[in-house]
Parts: structure tokens; C-alpha cells; sequence
């Protein structure tokens, strides 16, 4: 009977270790917004600012960018705050940037990506959230609306 018990409390020591060292790391990881468990938001950010950022491997809540990309479950991007519409010029500037932008997450980040959109209800904001659409679909990025 003792070794019965002995090796039923083994089996629940080994279960329980196996919980505690191999459980996966869920991580909310946001760019222009302070909602994640890691946030990446500055004022007058941009869409190259961030960029480089991940280029650069900045330090990001004391870890590296392109780890929180690794890592991260979910990643969350707010477009209210990165994307400035002045002209439709400057427009077409930013969405080869976001493109850019995208290409260089995908290679890190193999999870979802959510886009929040444009809130304005101008006709530029429109012509972006279409833009960004065909993008979303390009990258295999969810846009919410």
C-alpha cells in the first residue's frame, strides 16, 4: 500500500513540474496604445519610427522588440495613433511604410496581428482603410472593426 501511495504522489509531482515549466507564455504585446501586457507607445509616433525599432532590437519593457514579437500571442496595432492624413501624398508615403512595416513583422511574428482602423470619416481615412484591407489580407492580418 505505501508504495502505491509513494507512486501516486510521484506521478502528481512529476504532473504538477511539467504544468510549471511547460506551460506557454500568453503575451499581449499593443503599439500605439497602453491596453497590452508589453506596450510599445510614444508620443508623435510613426509608422518608420517603429520600424526601426524593430530593426534596431530596441529594449522594449526591458526585453528586446523582435523577442516580444516571438513571443508574443497576440500583437495589437492602433492606426488612430501612428497614421497622420494630411495629403495624399504624404498617404502613400505611410502605406509603403506600413507595408514595410508589416513584412518586417511577419518575419518575426508568426501569430496574430490586429489592426484597429482609421476612426475619422473622411475620404482619405476611407481610401487608407481600404488600403489597409487589401494589406490585411496580403500579411494575414486581422482588421477589427
Amino acid at each position: 500500500m505505501k508504495k502505491i501511495l509513494f507512486l501516486i504522489s510521484l506521478v502528481i509531482l512529476f504532473f504538477f513540474i511539467y504544468q510549471v515549466t511547460f506551460q506557454k507564455e500568453t503575451l499581449f504585446f499593443t503599439i500605439g496604445s497602453k491596453e497590452g501586457d508589453i506596450y510599445y507607445d510614444k508620443e508623435d509616433l510613426r509608422i518608420t519610427e517603429i520600424s526601426m525599432a524593430i530593426e534596431q532590437n530596441e529594449l522594449v519593457r526591458n526585453r528586446t522588440f523582435q523577442n516580444i514579437l516571438v513571443k508574443a500571442s497576440t500583437i495589437q496595432i492602433d492606426l488612430n495613433k501612428i497614421v497622420r492624413l494630411t495629403t495624399y501624398q504624404a498617404l502613400l508615403v505611410e502605406l509603403d511604410d506600413l507595408e514595410e512595416l508589416f513584412s518586417l513583422m511577419r518575419k518575426y511574428c508568426k501569430e496574430k496581428i490586429k489592426l484597429i482602423p482609421l476612426k475619422e470619416s473622411s475620404e482619405m481615412a476611407e481610401y487608407m482603410n481600404q488600403k489597409i484591407s487589401i494589406l490585411g489580407k496580403k500579411y494575414d492580418i486581422i482588421i477589427s472593426r
